[in-house]
């Protein structure tokens, strides 16, 4: 029984290497996407991102907060303007992409106990400028009016600076970011995209290859072939088997490689709760790629359908926004796919260190997905053996 079942893994790797489409699909897409698509993102956090101030107060107070902005490593400070106009047509040529406004008068006003309002202006249209230029002014300003309230207190109180800065702040926040201590960028969408670019590389090489039994030089060629014409439990168990090694070296790959030596990703993940997401998750995916497969009479239909849905998976993925915001019909949908669960659960493991039971919930449902479609693709493989197929010139 073994023997046959890897008897018939070893002829769908054989024919996965030597078809041009499927090593692209199922060999090439794994690793190329591992160095790729984390590479743009190699410095992880928003620096240097080119600011204006427009000083219309001109005094040591107001110099003293550009320096501090200039010092900032979120923003680079281009140009100090004396006029919001100039400021504004800079931004609209794109030369900055913010700019802080220091009001006139804004020593006298603190100088005088008087409240003052520093206006930051930031380019909408770029999320991740908005974040880091809001941020850099925010601190500078900020902190140029505390440091100037405990002058003021230990002036007036006449208590050391420590005590004022008690006084001053007797509730001081410290905000620790866990599982992403950087904030960086890559550490929070690459792991999840790697689950995607798995689930799809492997649907589509899966019905790439079985487009191409409904070819007819393959049937020509292979319709005496001892493999070809096993019984359905061992064809569909043995090419569920091949495809199944062959992607658990992809992701011992990411979590070995990808994450450890080549992007130094959070990587947390214990062996146990590996392995059965593993398990799971490729289970869940292959089967569904065999019943996707028996759909498609032609390889090129899957390859275009999953390529198109590429980007509504990934925004279903539940990483890119909550799925408590999501249309509750969209949800629902969601629910076909693998990545719906597979990508939580990837990220509880890896980044999170959680446990089995921190990530059952999700296993559970990955398994039951695997089940039905286990159980869809055998009578969908079986009903396509009883079908005498008109396929015409292809």
């Amino acid at each position: 029984m073994i023997r046959r079942l890897w008897k018939v893994a070893f002829a769908e790797w054989k024919l996965m290497y030597t078809d041009p489409a499927a090593v692209l699909l199922l060999v090439v897409a794994g690793v190329l996407y591992a160095f790729y698509y984390p590479t743009p993102y190699i410095h992880q956090t928003v620096t240097k991102v080119p600011v204006a101030i427009v000083d219309m107060d001109n005094t040591a107070m107001s110099r003293d907060l550009i320096r501090m902005a200039s010092a900032s490593q979120q923003i680079e400070v281009k140009a100090v303007y004396s006029e919001m106009m100039q400021a504004e047509e800079a931004m609209s040529r794109d030369e900055i992409y913010g700019f802080m406004a220091i009001p006139e008068n804004m020593e006298k006003d603190i100088r005088s106990h008087r409240q003052v309002t520093v206006n930051i202006f930031t380019h909408g249209a770029y999320v991740m400028f908005h974040g880091a230029i809001g941020t850099a002014f925010s601190t500078c300003a900020l902190t140029l009016g505390a440091t100037n309230k405990v002058k003021q207190i230990a002036l007036s109180k006449k208590v050391p600076s420590a005590k004022a800065i008690a006084m001053r702040d007797p509730f001081p926040l410290s905000i620790q970011t866990l599982y992403n201590s950087t904030g960086g960028y890559a550490n929070y969408v690459v792991p999840s995209v790697l689950v995607v670019i798995l689930q799809q590389s492997l649907i589509i090489g899966i019905c790439v290859l079985g487009g191409s039994r409904a070819h007819r030089r393959f049937r020509k060629k292979m319709r005496n072939s001892p493999v070809e014409n096993e019984t359905l439990p061992y064809r569909y168990f043995g090419r569920s088997l091949a495809y199944f090694v062959h992607y658990c070296s992809f992701i011992l790959f990411y979590h070995c490689i990808v994450y450890n030596l080549l992007f130094d990703f959070p990587r947390r993940g214990e062996l146990l709760p590996m392995v059965v997401f593993s398990v799971v998750f490729l289970a869940s995916t292959i089967n569904l790629g065999m019943v996707v497969s028996q759909v498609f009479l032609r390889r090129e239909s899957s390859m275009q359908l999953f390529l198109y849905l590429s980007i509504p998976i990934l925004f279903l993925a539940n990483f890119s926004w909550p799925s408590y915001l999501i249309p509750s019909w969209m949800v629902a949908v969601s629910y076909i796919l693998p990545s719906t669960f597979a990508v939580p659960a990837w990220l509880s493991i890896e980044q999170m260190g959680g446990d089995i039971y921190d990530v059952a919930p999700r296993l559970y449902l990955l398994a039951v997905q695997a089940v039905v479609y286990l159980a869809l693709g055998l009578l969908l493989t079986r009903a396509r053996d009883k079908v005498k197929l008109d396929i015409g010139d292809m």
